[in-house]
């Protein structure tokens, strides 16, 4: 892949290439004549320069602070709601590529030095783009030796003003898109010509997308704090802490509440014990935070016995009110309230894993005196902004805590360690998973042990490690260890320059969407490893790997939200504040701070259900008068924004014949960006040492404006699970009459009717056997004499409908399994030779599944089927079934039924 520069500070642009289409329209411009296409042409044109969309993808580049310098990326992600829609219909027009195109990089503007680049990208229209072709009168970039000079020099000016809207010259074409000259590195689209680069400037997507990196241009350049305003950030923090965390007697009333609890149960269990877990034990607690109490019970119970035993105990007892349960949940838990002190209590039972992590984060908030702070004023910055109840769509409170340790570990230099790395012998973060953490030992220790192959089980990762892997694995089997929970020696650092660090950190630096958080290892944790969707938020939970603490978060406006409140933050505490609310700076990017809140209130782009599914398949065409609204309202955004930058175009056009090839919205020149800063230090100075002052506020940090409620049952915006339509716990069922035999003999006749009218005759299924045979002699004389074929799924089963689709597994002698083939290198030949059957129709090679297929139609049937590789366990399902059919025929006539009553 070809190096990329920055958008803010790019090079001079490629010059191998042109377009004939722009300069033969300057030219005819320049004689009074317009070019004369038809109709159809243009409105092809227009049809293809629409398309073109694709999203890139991110991979590590160092420490997270290098990488946040320098990554091309969005604060709020690569597109909006509307446009996802857009994209994926897209995508169900052609396939999907993996081939890389460039996409720029960018710096940050306290060290321009730092540089990093790009992965690949990914287009999501790759499909249908070799069969494309360039719009009329747009030739290739190969022609441009057969311009004159004059020519020549349009096309360049005209690349260079598109440099300005980041939308560059492509210096390396990709082989599956050889007709697109250009790509947008905001967007991360693919444009063909000059034109299609003009009417991708003037689409929502992209004056959105303007507007947000002018957003994050203005935070990346908000001036370094003075240590008045540092001292003034420590006191609001410290405030915030004293005024909403637990004190020392807090502290121990809760424990005196676990036991007098304790004393209450053993009188009825004596075999029992409680634990005081969650944030009352971390210090972590607010005032009003609910006493979390596991009970431990011996191995000769189990858990209902233990709640349900409880739960009477407790009801019976004096020293608590209010005994509810909730045994329909994840963690089925216990409420009540203490008596004497009016505490509210839950109480779980075996709940070993958040007892684990609960004692990981108490020993190092004993041993780092700066994270109670620190966690307390994030959770209480969460608290105002709404996005800590998990209930109503945001994530746990316990997630901010490790969100404050991640930075903690990944600043420069670090305040906390980590506890995976490569000083570890054979560690690999690509098996990261096989690294299991056993808790703190000693106070000061965190054991860790490796468990190979537990992690990846089931997915395949173990097909094609070759015997030295293996042994290698073997070798450090069960290999055991420890690391320090703290750092001997760390800076000495104010509380409030780290919580500036802090929200900066999530606001500029780090990749959310692209990364998981894990406070395991130093080392960027790709989405790719864990097979996590590379949306939203992913938070991994230290000893449970496969949770991510933050699954919760399911609607991409509550995470845009979240980010939104992340960049209002980081604007209010790095700019100068005064007690009498006099902001200069607050004052003047007011605009761009509120554009955002504005935008995704109660009119966001479709109110559409926030499903994992149903986010990716929104409405792809938006209605024409709000995309009009929407289109006036970034107009007048940009109109606010790009005014210095109007200025500076002009006078750069009155001194210079040939516009800067430098992009971005800002001056791009060192004196200019000097005089800038000048400018902020000024503001800053104006307000007096002793007068900065910031405060938690609920209005400064969201504006008046909640995040949209997300239901926890059926992931739908809009309401909570108490008034959620699809709660069939909430349903009263109607009690049903008695049994009769004539009401017995009807539903004996339905399950036979199904039985009978859709089961294969003997005939289809012959017929099945044959197709097979036919298609095993095909491929052993075509492709590989030694390849076998048989029937598996509903062919087999004894559960297959008439005209199901034939599912066939094929093998090779002398393999017993895939281990030592290439898979998709088989499936892709395979594909190859089943074309040349004149039976077949259709071949369709789908090699990016888990488990690879080529799919096809059988012509004189019209039976769809799919080949795979070394479907074993498919196999010995279909036995199962089979054998299950063969027993008792009663199973067929229920499988039937339920077959069709699902369908």
């Amino acid at each position: 892949m070809d190096e990329t520069r920055s958008p803010l500070k790019s090079g001079k642009p490629s010059r191998s290439g042109g377009s004939k289409s722009s300069s033969r329209s300057q030219k005819e411009r320049e004689n009074g004549k317009t070019p004369n296409r038809s109709k159809n042409t243009a409105a092809s044109r227009a049809k293809e320069e629409g398309q073109g969309g694709h999203v890139g993808g991110k991979g590590p580049a160092g420490s997270p602070l290098e990488a946040g310098r320098g990554k091309a990326r969005r604060l709020t992600g690569r597109t909006g709601s509307g446009d996802r829609g857009k994209t994926r219909a897209q995508t169900q027009q052609g396939g999907r590529s993996g081939n890389p195109a460039p996409l720029g990089t960018r710096e940050d503007n306290a060290a321009p030095s730092n540089k990093t680049q790009r992965p690949a990208l990914k287009d999501k229209h790759a499909g249908d783009a070799p069969a494309r072709r360039p719009a009329e009168g747009a030739p290739d970039i190969a022609d441009e030796t057969n311009l004159t000079s004059d020519q020549q020099l349009g096309l360049r000016q005209a690349e260079e003003r598109l440099q300005r809207d980041y939308i560059h010259r492509l210096t390396k074409q990709s082989p599956d898109y050889p007709n697109y000259q250009y790509l947008c590195k905001l967007c991360s689209v693919h444009v063909d010509n000059i034109q299609g680069a003009h009417k991708h400037i003037k689409e929502k997507r992209h004056k959105k997308n303007i507007m947000e990196k002018q957003e994050e241009n203005e935070l990346r350049s908000l001036p370094p704090p003075s240590p008045a305003h540092l001292r003034a950030l420590n006191t609001a923090v410290m405030e915030a802490v004293q005024e909403h965390g637990i004190s020392e007697e807090e502290f121990q009333q809760r424990h005196a509440v676990v036991r007098s609890m304790e004393l209450i149960i053993q009188r009825h269990l004596p075999a029992c014990s409680l634990r005081l877990y969650g944030s009352c034990l971390t210090r972590f607690a607010f005032k009003s935070s609910d006493v979390n109490i596991d009970v431990l019970y011996p191995s000769g119970m189990t858990q209902p016995d233990v709640l349900i035993q409880v739960l009477d105990i407790l009801k019976k007892s004096d020293e608590f009110l209010d005994v509810e349960s909730d045994f329909h949940a994840k963690v089925p838990v216990i409420f009540c309230r203490d008596v004497s002190r009016g505490l509210l209590c839950k109480v779980s039972a075996g709940n070993d894993v958040a007892c684990l992590t609960t004692n990981h984060l108490a020993a190092l908030a004993k041993q780092e005196p700066r994270l109670v702070p620190l966690v307390l004023a994030f959770r209480y910055w969460a608290k105002l902004c709404h996005v800590d109840c998990q209930a109503e769509g945001g994530i746990p409170s316990y997630s901010f805590s490790l969100m404050v340790i991640f930075f903690l570990q990944q600043r420069k230099p670090p305040i906390l360690p980590v506890y995976l790395g490569y000083w570890i012998e054979g560690f690999d973060v690509k098996r990261v998973d096989e690294y299991h953490l056993t808790g703190v030992q000693s106070g000061h220790f965190v054991g860790w042990e490796h468990r190979p192959g537990s992690a990846n089980e089931g997915r395949g990762d173990n097909k094609n490690r070759n015997e030295p892997q293996k042994s290698a694995e073997k070798k450090h089997e069960n290999q055991k260890g420890k690391t320090r929970l703290v750092l001997e020696n760390t800076e000495d650092i104010s509380l409030g320059q780290l919580w500036l660090e802090l929200m900066r950190f999530y606001t500029l630096e780090f990749a959310l969407e692209d990364y998981i958080i894990s406070i395991r290892l130093k080392e960027l944790l790709p989405r790719d490893v864990k097979n996590w969707p590379r949306r939203r938020l992913a938070i991994e939970d230290p000893f449970a790997l496969k949770r991510n603490v933050a699954r919760s978060l399911n609607s991409q406006m509550v995470f845009e939200y979240i980010q939104e409140r992340f960049r209002t933050a980081y604007r209010y505490f790095a700019c100068p504040q005064s007690r009498n609310g006099h902001a200069p700076e607050r004052d003047a990017a007011r605009p761009a701070g509120t554009r955002g809140t504005e935008s995704k209130g109660g009119e966001d782009d479709d109110g559409e259900n926030s499903t994992d599914e149903d986010e990716e398949e929104e409405e792809e065409d938006d209605d024409e008068d709000e995309a009009g609204d929407d289109d006036r309202r970034v107009t007048r955004g940009l109109a606010r924004l790009l005014v210095e930058v109007e200025d500076v175009d002009g006078a750069l056009q009155s001194s210079s014949p040939t516009p800067s090839p430098h992009n971005g919205l800002f001056p791009d020149s060192d004196e200019e960006e000097r005089d800038e800063g000048r400018r902020r230090g000024v503001e800053q100075h104006s307000i007096a040492p002793e007068d900065l002052h910031y405060t938690f506020d609920r209005m400064i940090f969201t504006g008046g404006k909640p995040p949209t409620v997300v239901c926890s049952i059926c992931k739908r915006d809009g309401h909570l699970k108490d008034d959620c339509p699809e709660d069939f716990k909430k349903m009263e069922l109607t009690p049903l009459p008695p049994m009769t035999e004539h009401f017995r003999e009807i539903l004996d006749n339905l399950c036979r009717r199904c039985y009978d009218e859709l089961s294969p005759s003997v005939g289809e299924q012959q017929r099945r056997e044959l197709i097979l045979a036919s298609l095993e002699r095909f491929i052993r004389k075509e492709y590989n004499d030694k390849a076998q074929l048989c029937l598996f799924g509903s062919s087999k089963n004894g559960f297959g409908f008439r005209d199901s689709d034939l599912d066939i597994c094929m093998t090779l002698e002398g393999h017993d399994t895939a281990e030592k083939l290439n898979c998709k290198e088989i499936i892709e030949g395979l594909a190859k030779v089943l074309k040349k059957h004149t039976g077949l129709r259709n071949i369709l090679p789908i090699t990016t599944a888990k488990v690879p297929i080529v799919k096809f139609e059988h012509k004189q049937s019209s039976l769809e089927g799919d080949i795979s590789l070394y479907n074993t366990l498919a196999q010995h399902n279909t036995r199962m079934l089979a054998t299950y059919a063969a027993l008792d025929p009663r199973v067929q006539y229920l499988g039937y039924t339920m077959k069709v009553f699902a369908k």
